[in-house]
């Protein structure tokens, strides 16, 4: 048996879709097929937002428990990370970039910026050289 199939060569091949023809198995047509994606798709997102509703709940009941907690120990509330970014927004000015370091260096930080310079100065003097 092994025999014929190796001397047969179109015995071991696959199935090949037709060329033109619908290679549906389900024996949809596109117009279905993208019906049934949209309907998976709404779904997806509706499930997603009766997801999203029950954890924020959840998260409430947490909260005030932790409130309830906080208020018998007095214990303040940290802020959240959200809070925190609202603040440092209000601190920052409009500037762009990073903030430039507004600490006094002492005499060896002097020195060192100095140095560094200086080299900086003479490198470039020597590579117009090569």
């Amino acid at each position: 048996m092994m025999m014929l199939k190796m001397m047969n060569p179109m015995g071991s091949m696959p199935s090949v879709p037709k060329v033109g023809g619908d290679d549906d198995k389900d024996g949809m047509t596109a117009d279905e097929k993208k019906e049934q994606e949209r309907l998976r798709q709404e779904a997806i997102k509706q499930a997603e937002k009766e997801r999203q509703t029950r954890y924020r709940k959840e998260r409430e009941v947490r909260d005030q428990e932790r409130d309830k907690i906080r208020e018998r120990y007095n214990i303040e509330k940290k802020p959240t990370p959200e809070e925190e970014e609202e603040e440092e927004s209000e601190e920052e000015d409009d500037s762009f970039g990073p903030k430039k370091k507004e600490e006094e260096l002492d005499a060896v930080g002097q020195a060192k910026k100095m140095a560094e310079e200086k080299m900086g100065q003479a490198s470039s003097f020597f590579k117009s050289f090569f």
